[in-house]
């Protein structure tokens, strides 16, 4: 017997057309929720809040931060990964918790290339490395000294345990730095505070939290993992000018649940693309010491596979493990 399955395919394609389109009419059709896994000051939340009030008016809906710190940025990361695919759940992530984790935690709960659909690079954020102004340490070469005449007990602060930050620490010392204490926050803010306040020696942070302190005179950079210095702390010498060939850019990017459909993704990259390219967007970064970046979405996920491999290396051959 011969059944017509072809009048019913084209009309359920055709269904399916037409419920995608309606739907790519009508979102947003309520709030956003962007969670950044970090407390507010660090890179990740500054970047969501530059960003939030260019979508707010391409999307005429409010987008709310939704601050989730902890573990290394895992908690929030593993929330938004749980999320329904509809795009009301989004995350501004770091490098840490999507290309880090997946090596520095045995069990995690998220697999980053599977569990999220890559949206678009947002900014770009070099680590530095600075000390209270009131210690001794004025130079790099200072802390090599203090750090190998007492090892292990200079202490550093840094975003958490198997950050990038801290990654570039270790990468320093693999290099032939000293070694140092290092003391976990949930965040960038609190460990550029917390050397501020004299509660660590050192913190290696990005420079966004650390750029108001480096200017108010409170703390003093040492080295930035970059290629060249930055024009917003030109007094602040590379890694690589002291003699340690260490680059590290702690970038931060849009994401969603895995499966959320490419209509959607394409749609907020778009927006964010726009957003990166107005002036005020730069200018905001520019004064808060990040970088703007902007990606397709298959750019972006293949940068993701590439830093998972890299930075499993470091991971492995400074034998970091959770504190």
């Amino acid at each position: 017997m011969r059944t017509h399955r072809g009048p019913t395919l084209c009309a359920t394609l055709w269904l399916c057309s037409a419920a995608m389109a309606a739907a790519a009419q009508t979102w947003p059709a309520k709030p956003v929720r962007m969670i950044v896994p970090y407390p507010p000051g660090g890179v990740a939340d500054i970047t969501a809040r530059i960003y939030s009030p260019r979508l707010v008016e391409a999307w005429s809906q409010s987008v709310l931060i939704d601050n989730r710190p902890g573990a290394n940025g895992a908690i929030g990361a593993e929330l938004a990964a749980r999320s329904a695919p509809d795009g009301y759940t989004l995350l501004m992530a770091t490098a840490s918790e999507i290309t880090i984790n997946p090596t520095f935690y045995p069990k995690l709960g998220y697999e980053p290339v599977r569990d999220f659909a890559p949206i678009s690079l947002a900014s770009n954020n070099p680590v530095v490395l600075v000390t209270n102004a009131t210690t001794t340490i004025r130079t790099l070469a200072d802390l090599v000294a203090q750090g190998k005449a007492r090892p292990d007990t200079l202490a550093f602060g840094t975003p958490g345990s198997g950050s990038l930050h801290h990654l570039t620490v270790e990468q320093f010392r693999l290099l032939g730095g000293p070694l140092l204490v290092h003391v976990p926050y949930k965040g960038g803010g609190p460990a550029a505070a917390a050397v501020v306040g004299g509660e660590t020696p050192l913190a290696a942070v990005a420079l966004a939290p650390a750029l108001p302190h480096l200017r108010s005179g409170r703390i003093r950079g040492l080295a930035l993992a970059s290629a060249k210095r930055s024009s917003l702390a030109p007094e602040v010498p590379t890694f690589t000018e002291s003699g340690f060939a260490i680059e590290a850019s702690n970038w931060v990017g849009l994401l969603a649940p895995g499966r959320t459909p490419t209509w959607l993704v394409a749609r907020v990259n778009q927006d964010m693309s726009r957003a990166a390219q107005t002036a005020e967007v730069r200018e905001r970064f520019a004064q808060a010491g990040g970088e703007v970046a902007s990606s397709t979405p298959a750019e972006f996920a293949a940068l993701i596979k590439a830093d998972i491999v890299k930075l499993a290396k470091v991971v492995r051959a400074a034998n970091v493990k959770p504190e």
